[in-house]
């Protein structure tokens, strides 16, 4: 409907032209240029308000220009009923109220336009628009004050009412120009709208004003007539545009500077002006206000310019998440401190640099999302801080990895460091409401003993720490001899050649039935003797071989050597069970129940002789996966345990669905009860054995260190244990398989029959 009707406005306005043009100099219409210009532009006027009746929001813009062009158009109802007769409507009259009640109005529409487009600017960009309104102001003033105080005088009242229209237009264009400038860049058709209806205003008045003051022309008498009607159109208009959608790729556009700069040189070429004839005091203040924003805007700028290369600078340095320095603050450092060692100033000095890697922070991403990795790193960075000097320097790299610089420091110095950031890191975080742990690995490199340049020294400090990872120490020192050469495909190679040798060892540790006291069953773990870093645990090198594809063939001889050992064992009387721990890549192998049936078959060994141990994190990884293979296991009489239960986030929710027989207590659980044997620590382990017994399953506790903590999982129902107290893990020639481990205490069933 609205188009329609703007249609038949725009084909009036058309028409309405046409007889101006046509029209002999000097002929009027009261009826065609009083009365329905009038009605035209209370059409227009009427249209805005239905703009607004029709939103839900954003009404005041649609309601204020309403008003205005209101105002506006019932000033020409009246003057057009005062000219009935012939007669010369008086200077003030009753329609100049309502005409100049327009300028208000509409101010304040503009503004509203602005502050609703650009609410995110900074100051100095509303000084942009202040410089060019000013300096189109004060050009302005120079032609339009002079004029009518020399056409128009005597009646003072009748001064300040023609002279109240130029200066509303001054200040109408000097919003406008201001606006613009201030919105340059910005996709905004109804402000471009806006702003035409503005400055067609302007040039109607303009020729209006040469018209009154002698200079009477027919093109003066066009312009005149029809600046007005298509002024109020374009208003009426641009209420009713939709703003343009907005990319959210595009790189936001800087504001121009051309109308900024065109006002600023307006206000010189004003005073200039000034120098030579006289000017208004209106020009001359509005051309000293011009440059006056220019300054104001220029020590801003010059303030704005130093604060943002301090940003610009500190952003670049730091890590956007944790707050801490990044890598390229970390090379900006060592470069420094390796350009004074080359130019040899001062005395010589050491730096330490300490590369950190956090051990199972990708199990934290898994179980709990990535924004629970962001929380930890964030709670991680100040409790390291806090362990370093004022001197010290804590980075983070990327990832889970962090980066400390020691400077004037030595060897004792560095490893007092490592082992408080290892005790810091092991403290538990608190992440979605769980208690959670995890580990670290540390490597140490010291310029310029290791390295004479940035790369050089992290590498080594790198190579360290994947050493690190793979040996018994959380922390370790580049060693030349060692780790030259020493990088990740190296050791990929020597793993894969040690699987097809089979240079690896198995240890056991035995598993104790707290009702009886006897070794009912052992669990197999993995070694690796390496020959230049030592006995490498499982859980250092078990990554290795998953990335390299090695599991398949590790694990077979993993069942192979422990079945083997368990038929000896059985064949000299030992009911043995063992257990073997088995990854999410055997799940998903299809041929992975196959080699376990060979296995058992080929030492002639029973299902129930077999024990296979997956973490609870591995079946949460690929649950549907994950219970199909365990439900073919256990079909087939095999015993499946949840290992490590506890240290996931989702075990209750899935523990129902799954064929199993066992459930491994972490020893994240046992841990606190050797502490404290009450409280909170205690029911949750108690309600933990309660629920796998409620479920069928056998329960194991590992982590058992004390003999009080043996006793009190045996007083609770605890059925199997496993830990240091009973055994250290051994090769199997020296495992005491006829030792009694009865606990002191009375056992469950011992209690029940008192």
């Amino acid at each position: 409907m609205p188009r329609v009707v703007y249609a038949l406005l725009g084909t009036l306005l058309v028409s309405y032209l046409a007889s101006l043009v046509l029209r002999s100099e000097g002929d009027t219409s009261l009826l065609v240029d009083g009365w329905l210009v009038a009605g035209f532009e209370l059409v227009a006027s009427a249209l805005c308000f239905s703009r607004a009746l029709g939103l839900r929001r954003g009404r005041t813009v649609p309601l204020a220009l309403g008003c205005a062009l209101l105002s506006w158009s019932i000033g020409d109802v009246l003057l057009t009923a005062e000219s009935v007769g012939g007669a010369t409507p008086p200077t003030p009259s009753l329609a100049d109220a309502f005409y100049l009640g327009f300028y208000p109005l509409a101010y304040v529409a503009l503004v509203l336009i602005v502050r609703r487009e650009t609410r995110s600017l900074i100051p100095a960009t509303w000084l942009d628009g202040g410089v060019a309104g000013l300096g189109v102001a004060s050009v302005c003033a120079c032609f339009a004050f002079n004029t009518i105080l020399r056409s128009v005088g005597g009646d003072p009242l009748a001064v300040a009412t023609n002279l109240a229209y130029p200066i509303g237009d001054v200040l109408l264009l000097a919003l406008v120009v201001g606006g613009t400038a201030i919105l340059s860049g910005r996709r905004n058709a109804a402000w471009i709208m806006l702003a035409t209806a503005c400055g067609v205003n302007a040039i109607g008045d303009t020729f209006n004003l040469f018209q009154s003051s002698g200079g009477a022309s027919h093109i003066g008498t066009v312009f005149d007539g029809i600046a007005w009607p298509t002024a109020i159109l374009l208003m009426s208009m641009s209420v009713w545009l939709r703003p343009a959608a907005s990319d959210p790729l595009a790189a936001p556009k800087a504001p121009g500077v051309l109308l900024p700069g065109l006002g600023a040189l307006s206000g010189l070429a004003v005073l200039f002006v000034g120098t030579l004839r006289h000017l208004s005091p209106w020009a001359l203040g509005l051309a000293i206000a011009t440059l006056i924003t220019v300054g104001i805007r220029i020590a801003m700028s010059t303030r704005s310019l130093r604060t943002l290369t301090e940003e610009r600078r500190l952003q670049s340095v730091t890590d956007e998440l944790t707050g801490l320095g990044n890598r390229r603050y970390l090379f900006q450092v060592l470069d420094a401190f390796f350009a004074e060692y080359d130019h040899r100033r001062g005395p010589e000095r050491r730096l330490a640099f300490l590369f950190v890697d956090l051990d199972h922070f990708k199990e934290i991403n898994d179980s709990f999302g990535h924004s629970a990795g962001d929380q930890l790193l964030k709670q991680l960075g100040p409790r390291l801080a806090g362990s370093l000097r004022g001197s010290d320097l804590l980075v983070r790299l990327g990832g889970d990895e962090l980066g400390v610089v020691l400077i004037d420091t030595d060897l004792n110095h560095a490893s007092g460091v490592a082992e408080r950031l290892l005790a810091r890191i092991q403290e538990p975080f608190m992440l979605e409401g769980v208690s959670v742990r995890i580990s670290a690995s540390i490597g140490i490199a010291f310029a310029p003993a290791d390295a004479t340049d940035t790369v050089g020294l992290l590498h080594h400090a790198d190579l360290a720490m994947y050493r690190a990872k793979l040996g018994a120490s959380a922390f370790e020192f580049y060693k030349a001899d060692i780790d030259a050469g020493g990088n990740r495909l190296r050791l990929v190679d020597e793993l894969r050649v040690a699987v097809e040798t089979g240079d690896f060892v198995l240890h056991y540790q035995p598993q104790v039935d707290l009702h009886s006291g006897e070794v009912t069953a052992v669990e197999a773990l993995l070694r690796w003797p390496h020959p230049r870093l030592g006995v490498v645990p499982p859980l250092q090198f078990l990554p290795l071989a998953e990335e390299a594809g090695l599991m398949r063939p590790l694990t077979a001889w993993v069942l192979d050597q422990a079945l083997a050992q368990c038929a000896a064992w059985r064949k000299d009387a030992h009911e043995l069970a063992v257990s073997v721990n088995v990854s999410a890549t055997n799940l998903v192998d299809a041929g992975f129940i196959d080699v376990v049936s060979d296995t058992l078959a080929r030492h002639g060994l029973p299902t129930s002789a077999l024990i296979l141990e997956i973490t609870e994190t591995t079946i949460i990884g690929d649950f549907e996966r994950c219970k199909h293979v365990i439900a073919q296991l256990c079909e087939g009489g095999l015993t499946v345990s949840i290992d490590d239960f506890g240290a996931g986030f989702t075990s209750l929710a899935y523990l129902g669905s799954l064929a199993v027989r066992e459930l491994k207590l972490d020893r994240g659980f046992i841990t606190p009860l050797v502490v404290d044997g009450e409280g909170r620590d205690l029911e949750l382990v108690r309600a933990t054995i309660d629920l796998g017994h409620a479920l069928g399953l056998r329960v194991v506790a590992e982590g058992i260190e004390t003999a009080g903590t043996l006793d009190l999982l045996a007083r609770i129902g605890c059925d199997l244990a496993q830990g240091f107290f009973i055994s250290r893990p051994v090769p199997a020639s020296d495992l005491a398989l006829h030792a009694d481990f009865r606990p002191a205490v009375p056992s469950v069933d011992e209690l029940k029959a008192s």
